[in-house]
């Protein structure tokens, strides 16, 4: 289980996720600010492997038109 410098431990790999899923909404949005902007791993607390999964979701739901680029 990887964890951040604030020992807590990645939401993620506690669940034991293979992948981050862009049509899983519910999962994507606590990572989104409020102008729909990707949080950093420093703030969201997950580690850097599914900190890198969790941002090609993002945006791959955005090229999707599930999540917007902008609100």
């Amino acid at each position: 289980m990887a964890k951040n410098k604030y020992n807590k431990p990645c939401e993620f790999c506690t669940e034991g996720a293979a992948y981050v899923d862009y049509k899983n909404l519910k999962a994507l949005h606590p990572y989104t600010t409020k102008y729909s902007k990707i949080v950093p791993k420093y703030y969201s607390g997950v580690c850097l492997r599914h900190q890198k999964m969790l941002a090609g979701a993002i945006k791959r739901a955005r090229f999707m038109a599930l999540v917007p680029y902008v609100k």
